[in-house]
């Protein structure tokens, strides 16, 4: 008779909770809000760009270094490490003021980096294999709270003084006490590396998939990170207030909450490739609504659908990461998001400097543009037998 095995659901639940609380602070407050608050403060299209841009920029080396950190510190040690970047960036921000205030979104993105890779793996590492699935949808799920949690908050407590600072603070202090409930992860001492590692990477990009999950992450990372950074500045041109912008931020994450879940069931049914060009085509459509005069109800309907389109371009470029059968999940997953960020540097700095030539409306002009080049990308990457 085998013993059932015991798995560490304490330290399972308290890494969820660590990545519920922390992504408030680290993503809800400084990726989405901290723009808002920049606005507040009179910087305009070019400027909002370069700030958004510094939080992926920081958001690179946390990622690389991250994993290799967790093998000298551990794991527990580089999440504080990176939880603590942010805070010092949070209490930076509002006293160095533009343009120093950039040094402090890289060390916002550096420390958000730093807490992805040393909780998730930890935590995914220690899941039941035959319930890994379910845990990762449920923490995602979890963080996907953080873009909807700040705006809401945000317009309660508003954005005067320093209470958007002081928001984010404790929530990534609130995120400490779950860690210390956390044990260390049991080290297994690591295979060293094939030779053919990076040959097997190389591999993956011939393959079909894995060229659409590339295209999918280069076009879809400069979408999330112009439409999160600048949206601000187009909800400004058209005269609504910093409490309406917050409120349809948190609907732009309630979007990309609840329709992942269909997009991810129709990617399974019908190919990555179709799922990516009807988000695409979906999101056309609503850019060119959201240039239309309607009103606020219609707006915020057409903001949820957009939240959703555009969310799903992550999800799918790493289903399509996963689909790939050359090279290791690990290094085609790694791969992918690292082009995904690398992408979601460069959007709003090309955004913000468009619309500073402008007018707010361009962000939709080129978040369709965007949309439409990625299907004109699918289509020249299907196959000659063709796909559905």
């Amino acid at each position: 008779m085998q013993d059932t095995p015991t798995f560490d659901w304490r330290t399972i639940g308290a890494l969820n909770a660590v990545s519920t609380l922390a992504q408030v602070g680290q993503f809800g407050v400084a990726y989405v809000m901290l723009p808002v608050w920049w606005v507040e403060q009179g910087l305009d299209a070019s400027q909002l760009g370069l700030f958004a841009a510094s939080l992926w920029l920081g958001q690179l080396p946390g990622l690389g270094l991250a994993p290799r950190l967790c093998h000298l510190l551990g794991e527990r040690r580089v999440v504080v490490l990176g939880l603590l970047c942010t805070l010092c960036a949070l209490v930076w921000i509002p006293w160095a003021g533009w343009p120093w205030g950039c040094l402090g979104g890289c060390l916002a993105g550096f420390g958000l980096g730093l807490r992805w890779i040393g909780v998730e793996p930890w935590l995914y590492g220690i899941a039941p294999a035959q319930a890994r699935g379910r845990l990762v949808g449920f923490h995602e799920t979890l963080i996907a709270l953080a873009p909807i949690v700040a705006p809401l908050l945000v317009s309660y407590v508003g954005l005067q003084g320093q209470a958007l600072f002081w928001m984010g603070g404790l929530f990534i202090l609130a995120s400490l006490l779950p860690l210390a409930l956390t044990r260390a992860p049991v080290r297994v001492r690591a295979a060293p590396l094939a030779q053919s590692h990076w040959l097997g990477r190389l591999r993956s990009v011939r393959e079909p998939v894995f060229q659409q999950g590339l295209v999918i992450a280069l076009v879809g990372g400069m979408m999330e990170a112009t439409v999160s950074g600048l949206f601000a500045v187009f909800t400004q041109d058209h005269g609504m207030s910093f409490i309406q912008t917050a409120e349809l931020l948190a609907v732009f994450g309630l979007g990309g909450l609840l329709l992942q879940y269909g997009v991810g069931w129709f990617a399974d049914h019908h190919g990555v490739d179709l799922a990516a060009r009807w988000c695409a085509l979906g999101t056309v459509l609503v850019c060119m609504a959201l240039l239309s005069p309607m009103p606020y109800a219609y707006v915020m309907a057409a903001v949820f659908l957009l939240g959703g389109f555009i969310t799903a371009f992550l999800t799918l470029a790493l289903v399509a990461a996963t689909m790939s059968t050359s090279g290791s999940m690990a290094g085609n997953v790694s791969t992918m998001s690292m082009v995904y960020t690398v992408s979601a540097v460069g959007g709003p700095l090309v955004g913000g400097a468009v619309i500073q030539a402008s007018h707010g409306d361009s962000l939709m002009w080129m978040t369709a543009g965007a949309a439409l080049l990625m299907v004109f990308l699918l289509l020249r990457l299907r196959s000659p037998q063709g796909l559905p």
